[in-house]
């Protein structure tokens, strides 16, 4: 009888102590393999989506343009914020000195970094209206703004045009006050709105060191001095590039971009070309989640140099 006991111990002492590790959680059941299969998730290549919900947006404001709602004219602009101000947010991108010097009463001073690291803090139940000094560091947003849902304008010209249009101004600072919004539930959504926050947070960086926009002047440095190194891409409808482009580029117009980029070089730095700077921007966004490096010119193609050396019609 004392040989049974003396066996039967060191299995009953195993048991109690297996239960009380389960029970102190350093032993886990096997239903409790979870959080195993979410790290394996967490490595998803989430690039392929991220680029679909970029075209997505992309081709959102490209419905816009099409139907002359994008960028906003001025006037059209004022007529829609008066009376109904509480239904817009202002956001103003320019530098802190000029906003300090003048700015739209009731606009709040945020640079395009402080944009992109507040992508998902701002109002989803206002119109977010932006304007800069020309135009282009707001269109460079307006893809991530509708990849995110928000309702979002831009005003065609920028600070300038909207003082001419008669919008009423101010000196007094707004503080941004950030919105506490829900946060994506489904994690391939959250993962896709982060790779999104992510390439804007990149454009915006490049635009404010001046790498991203470059002057019209410097068109003829970038095509005689280093070719190999940049392949210009002309937004343009086909008829505006049959009259005349700078040479060598290629044809990728708005509307045929998503199909066409797949063509577009890899090994150089894509300078994108439209009339006036503004739409050239808005396709930074898609063209920066396909993994191109970005250069975009200020004014267009209606200020560039069109001297013989750089300009050329399509052989008829």
């Amino acid at each position: 009888m004392i040989q049974r006991c003396s066996q039967s111990i060191p299995l009953t002492i195993l048991l109690v102590v297996v239960f009380c590790l389960i029970g102190c959680g350093v032993v886990k059941p096997a239903t409790d393999a979870g959080p195993a299969k979410d790290a394996v998730t967490d490595k998803t290549d989430y690039g392929p989506l991220i680029r679909q919900a970029t075209w997505d947006a992309y081709e959102k404001v490209l419905h816009e343009v099409n139907a002359s709602q994008f960028p906003v004219d001025p006037v059209m602009a004022l007529s829609r914020l008066n009376g109904k101000e509480a239904a817009f947010l202002i956001l103003d991108l320019r530098a802190p000195e000029a906003y300090a010097q003048k700015h739209v009463q009731g606009a709040i001073n945020m640079s395009i970094v402080g944009l992109a690291e507040n992508l998902a803090n701002l109002p989803r139940d206002k119109t977010l209206l932006l304007y800069c000094y020309t135009g282009q560091s707001s269109a460079l947003a307006m893809v991530p703004l509708k990849a995110f849902g928000y309702q979002a304008i831009f005003v065609n010209g920028g600070f300038a045009q909207m003082e001419k249009a008669g919008f009423s101004m101010d000196t007094k600072s707004v503080p941004f006050a950030p919105t506490k919004n829900e946060k994506a539930t489904d994690p391939r959504q959250s993962a896709v709105l982060a790779g999104i926050q992510a390439n804007l947070l990149a454009i915006a960086r490049q635009h404010t060191v001046k790498t991203l926009v470059v002057a019209d002047q410097d068109v003829k440095e970038l095509t005689t001095d280093s070719p190999q190194k940049y392949a210009f891409v002309d937004l343009r409808p086909p008829a505006d590039f049959a009259r005349g482009h700078i040479k060598g580029a290629i044809s990728a117009p708005l509307a045929e971009l998503r199909n066409r980029a797949a063509m577009l070089p890899k090994d150089k730095r894509l300078v994108l070309c439209c009339k006036s700077g503004q739409l050239a921007a808005m396709s930074t966004a898609p063209l920066t989640a396909e993994g191109f490096k970005i250069i975009s010119l200020c004014a267009g193609l209606s200020q560039a140099d069109k001297g013989p050396l750089l300009w050329e019609k399509s052989q008829e």
